[in-house]
């Protein structure tokens, strides 16, 4: 009886654990796991809903004090990436921790690691103040793969840690350049591209820059900062014109050292050589082949080839015909409004690459020719 009497005060020990009300110290992991959940401002956080979590993403989020993520009991992945932290000692307590993110912080010391009660862990230092790692080579428990090492940052020394940068397509088919970066300096790095160049927004986060002018071949793109410098490549969206082919050669132009990822094409097949591909026609009015292009296993750019046959010059929505909707979507192009359907080669009358006044003026010509 009393072997029974003390099971059951466990049993309820337990239930009354795992629905305790959390309370942190760290307005940033809090957030971080209430984003991951999904719980609104107000909601109360659970240990036993804690508990559930096995990778999560806390970074960007301000954090400088660990002691909450005793929270994270199980978590297995944890990025803690681009925060304030400075001591690393909370995390010894995670037994499943195996992969773990400290990009970006400002560590001086990542020794206290050599204690976790993990079995392994795979650590990525890149972009702190480490100097000695040799705690971490003769551990008695955990073993240690470290990234990053080499890419430490020294204190009051001009840095810049590019993370991403990458050409992508946006909604009206235009080519922008996407990048992340890091930085300690003062004056803005620059993006370079052609002829010109921006100064560039260097702050932890996804920026874009407009590619300018209108490309009409590969070109560069860089991040530079004196003699630090990150470089893609951009593929701007090209259109092609059937002439009776069965398949046509799409050649993105692109160096030696990159290679087609991933293509789609809406109707047609598509063969990867290289750089280049190889469209097999369809019977359809038109095709989009959209890829993605590496450099190694890091992505370069996303960009798009659009198979079009002879455009009806006007047609703007290309339904074959020359009439009034396509003045109206012609104005709302001018007037900034985003319209997919909206095919600004053919509502492009003048040639000038652009979509002004002139163009609304030269459809409806057209159409009072035509009566």
């Amino acid at each position: 009886m009393r072997r029974i009497v003390i099971i059951i005060l466990a049993a309820v020990t337990t239930l009354t654990a795992q629905a305790q009300k959390v309370t942190f110290s760290s307005e940033g992991i809090e957030a971080g796991i209430r984003l991951h959940l999904g719980l609104d401002e107000d909601a109360d956080i659970l240990q036993s809903q804690t508990d559930t979590i096995t990778a999560i993403n806390l970074s960007g989020l301000g954090i400088t004090d660990l002691q909450d993520i005793v929270y994270l009991p199980n978590v297995r992945t944890l990025d803690l990436s681009d925060n304030e932290i400075t001591n690393v000692g909370p995390l010894n307590v995670l037994d499943s921790l195996r992969e773990l993110n400290l990009r970006g912080n400002s560590l001086e010391s990542v020794n206290l690691l050599a204690f976790s009660n993990a079995d392994k862990m795979m650590v990525d230092v890149t972009a702190n103040y480490i100097e000695d790692f040799s705690y971490l080579f003769d551990c008695i428990k955990c073993q240690f793969t470290l990234i990053g090492m080499s890419r430490q940052k020294v204190m009051d020394a001009p840095y810049l840690d590019v993370c991403q940068l990458y050409a992508d397509v946006d909604d009206e088919g235009q080519p922008v350049v996407w990048y992340r970066g890091f930085t300690n300096m003062t004056d803005a790095p620059l993006i370079k591209c052609n002829d010109a160049q921006a100064a560039a927004t260097i702050d932890g986060h996804l920026n874009s820059m407009a590619v300018p002018g209108t490309p009409t071949a590969t070109t560069a793109v860089a991040l530079v900062c004196g003699e630090m410098t990150d470089t893609t490549y951009v593929v701007p969206p090209q259109y092609i014109e059937p002439d009776g082919e069965t398949s046509i050669t799409l050649n993105t132009g692109l160096p030696e050292a990159y290679h087609i990822g991933s293509v789609y094409a809406r109707h047609g097949t598509v063969e990867i050589d290289g750089t280049t591909m190889t469209y097999n026609v369809t019977e359809e009015d038109d095709d989009i082949v959209q890829f993605s292009y590496y450099e190694g296993s890091q992505l370069r750019g996303i960009s798009r080839f659009y198979i079009q046959p002879k455009l009806l010059l006007g047609d703007a929505n290309a339904d074959k015909h020359v009439t009034v909707v396509d003045v109206m979507l012609t104005v709302r192009k001018v007037l900034g409004q985003t319209n997919l359907t909206f095919r600004q080669r053919a509502a492009d009358i003048n040639g000038d690459g652009i979509i002004t006044v002139a163009d609304i003026m030269g459809i409806v010509n057209i159409i009072l020719h035509k009566r």
